[in-house]
């Protein structure tokens, strides 16, 4: 069975406001890759996420290590 959670959970594990998760479901979460959504759905009047979309959604929003350049002429 699917494990659903709410805004205020979510909220609490970002250490961010509920407001802000409102504005990563609807808007999207800043990236240097381009604006990323969190995937929920909305069930009566409340946003509830399953935890595997928030785990995609962490994975896509954590900053990925840089390759550095290999310099050729050492």
């Amino acid at each position: 069975m699917a494990k659903y959670l709410n805004i205020e959970v979510i909220a609490a594990r970002f250490l961010r406001s509920p407001r802000t998760i409102r504005d990563w479901i609807n808007h999207g979460c800043k990236t240097p890759d381009g604006k990323i959504r969190l995937q929920a759905a909305k069930l009566g009047k409340s946003w509830v996420v399953k935890n595997e979309w928030l785990e995609f959604f962490e994975f896509q929003i954590k900053p990925r290590p840089r390759v550095e350049e290999l310099d050729l002429n050492e």
